[in-house]
């Protein structure tokens, strides 16, 4: 199932609307209200997918992975591999645009087949295929597991590299004033995600690996 065989089912009206974006049309016959629909119905039904996949995880760690499934970026290159982009009536195309056009779709075509939009939804947002391992929280972990200590960690960016366009910061994570890892990322954020991680690796501290599970969820 794809996103085409969404735009199969939809009246002519409904298809043209779902394709149209709001710069070269009339907000009433763009597909501004269909995009909005669709980006409820796909958070809605990712995040029962997210819920009933991965039992062991808490609130923060299933909104991290329902936010990489409905990412921007991912919602472009679904629509661009099916070539979505081609289709659609804009004066302006970007990632946002296409991402946009995909709710649209998915709205439209739930007005018409809910069956059939939550089957598709299942099939390309498999939340089994993300790595949560990289979505993992590890400035959180560190810290609650040094808090059992009476300890904390502090962070410093000790470095900046890169264009301003591309930057790459290495950032340290000291514990009672001793550097004990080090992390590096095209953010501040990121880098010292990335010296968390390495710290708690240093320490022997890794969360249990995750056993597969298979997700039934029902329409």
């Amino acid at each position: 199932m794809s996103i085409r065989d969404l735009i199969a089912i939809l009246p002519e009206p409904l298809r043209l609307r779902s394709l149209t974006h709001p710069s070269v049309a009339d907000p009433y016959e763009s597909n501004g209200r269909l995009e909005f629909l669709g980006d409820s119905v796909l958070n809605n039904r990712v995040a029962e997918l997210v819920f009933h996949g991965y039992p062991e995880l808490l609130e923060g760690d299933l909104t991290r992975i329902r936010a990489h499934l409905v990412r921007k970026s991912f919602l472009a290159t679904v629509g661009r591999r099916e070539g979505i982009e081609e289709i659609i009536e804009t004066s302006v195309i970007n990632d946002s645009v296409v991402a946009d056009t995909v709710e649209a779709i998915i709205g439209a075509a739930y007005l018409i087949d809910r069956d059939l939009v939550l089957q598709t939804v299942d099939e390309i947002f498999n939340p089994s295929e993300v790595d949560t391992d990289e979505l993992r929280d590890w400035k959180t972990l560190l810290q609650e597991t040094l808090q059992a200590d009476g300890l904390r960690p502090t962070y410093r960016v000790n470095s900046k590299q890169g264009p301003a366009h591309r930057p790459s910061f290495v950032s340290g994570v000291s514990v009672e004033g001793r550097e004990v890892a080090t992390g590096e990322g095209p953010s501040i954020k990121e880098s010292e995600q990335s010296a968390a991680r390495a710290a708690l690796e240093i320490l022997g501290i890794r969360p249990v690996p995750r056993e597969s599970v298979e997700v039934h969820v029902g329409a």
